[in-house]
């Protein structure tokens, strides 16, 4: 078995030789083998356990027991006490899921502090075949029957091609010691009663449970390569603009059925699930331009050719006073204020919209940044009426995001600037003009 293992590293490239490597340490069968391989093998080995305070002193005996192993194999170990059952109360998960997020978040934290390259987890086989179980019965795709990647950032499961059988007769021929979890005799848990009776089962009805091994591995390698098809996609139909807002162009889609899959695997990520990404097609399709669609964390507007995506937040009653003395603006956006003589100005300038010039005199400060409102108006530079802002809006084919990101910077109560775009006739600089101050965006 360590020849395999060993080549399995080599192979899959998991790990090198000079990397530090962090051992998630359970004190079970297949985290005290992980161990004892990475070392033997000379890698430069630490381990990390969680105590999760689920089963009493069964849970401090896990402990003591992992912390005697590493004394012994003279290996660095960190301990982390978790209350895993008071956040799953907390944040409104299962215990399971509370463990994992602890976990995880623990090894991650180490990873920084320490400069672990690798976490080692030690997920194997029979692991993977369960949870291969668990997602159909709870409805999954490819990425969720596919069962346990075999690595994922910092994290890698050198053990995934070996069963539990193997792992046990390697640790008895090796004169291993391990603990037993109490807990994995309880069929009070889905994955229990896969591994307790579903599994046993499937093994008396066929010769061999090689052919369900093989699917898994099959199942990995076309997910992999539907995520580096859907990677291409998204770096093709997916723009990022500098505030953060994604586009997403929809033009190229011509199969119906097509887009929808396609759309949906590029939605997903923002929360959207499959009926909302119908519905906003369908809204596309009926030429619903302006319709808005909310995940939990996102929005989504719907336009001719693309797709709009943006964080969801609101700031409309937040505003900011702008005192003669400011220099900097810091919040809502980042902006420098500069004053100059008029023939300081150079023409060039004048055309660029991340910059505004006012005549000084004109001001009344504090100045104030707000969000604008219906029913808001402003004479714009170059024009003697006032306009309404939504009509400007439209002149100037803003679509509803970019409405709602927009702030506007009023003096004595009338608005100077639709900040970005353009300033009010009222404080343009003119011939009268002898001091000017200048607010320059920056991006």
């Amino acid at each position: 078995m360590t020849e395999r293992f060993e080549q399995f590293l080599n192979e899959q490239n998991l790990c090198m030789p000079q990397e530090n490597i962090l051992v998630a340490l359970s004190g079970g069968l297949d985290s005290i083998v992980l161990l004892y391989l990475l070392k033997k093998m000379g890698y430069r080995v630490s381990a990390a356990h969680c105590n999760f305070q689920l089963r009493g002193k069964e849970s401090d005996q896990d402990e003591e027991f992992v912390r005697k192993i590493c004394a012994d194999w003279e290996i660095e170990l960190f301990v982390k006490r978790c209350y895993a059952k008071t956040w799953a109360e907390k944040n409104k998960i299962t215990i399971q899921e509370a463990a994992r997020e602890l976990r995880y978040h623990f090894f991650n934290s180490l990873s920084k502090k320490h400069g672990f390259q690798k976490i080692a987890v030690a997920h194997h086989a029979d692991d993977d075949l369960e949870t291969f179980f668990i997602n159909l019965f709870r409805g999954s795709g490819v990425n969720g029957l596919k069962g346990i990647p075999l690595k994922r950032g910092k994290i890698i499961r050198p053990l995934l091609p070996f069963k539990r059988e193997e792992l046990y007769q390697f640790a008895l021929k090796n004169h291993l010691t391990w603990r037993e979890d109490s807990s994995n005799q309880s069929d009070k848990y889905l994955r229990n009663r896969i591994r307790h009776h579903l599994i046993p089962l499937i093994s008396q009805m066929i010769e061999s449970d090689k052919g369900m091994f093989e699917t898994l591995l099959f199942l990995k390698e076309d997910a992999l390569l539907m995520e580096h098809w859907m990677q291409n996609e998204k770096k093709r139909s997916i723009t990022t603009l500098p505030n953060g807002t994604l586009k997403i162009k929809t033009e190229s889609f011509t199969d119906e059925e097509m887009k929808k899959k396609i759309l949906y695997r590029l939605l997903k990520d923002y929360g959207f699930n499959v009926e909302q990404t119908i519905n906003i097609l369908q809204a596309q399709n009926n030429k619903a331009k302006g319709k808005i669609f909310f995940s939990h964390d996102y929005k989504l507007l719907v336009e001719d050719k693309q797709l709009i995506i943006k964080e969801r937040t609101d700031r409309s009653t937040e505003s900011y006073n702008i005192l003669e003395s400011t220099r900097e603006i810091e919040q809502p956006f980042k902006a420098e204020i500069v004053l100059l003589k008029k023939d300081d100005i150079k023409p060039e300038q004048l055309k660029d919209q991340s910059r505004a010039f006012f005549d000084k005199n004109k001001l009344s400060f504090p100045l104030v940044i707000r969000k604008w409102k219906k029913g808001d108006r402003f004479i714009p530079f170059g024009m003697t009426k006032q306009k309404l802002l939504s009509d400007f809006f439209i002149d100037q084919k803003m679509n509803r995001f970019e409405k709602e990101e927009l702030w506007i910077m009023e003096s004595a109560g009338k608005i100077i600037w639709i900040v970005g775009h353009r300033i009010s006739e009222n404080v343009k600089v003119d011939s009268s003009t002898k001091e000017v101050l200048m607010i320059s965006l920056k991006r």
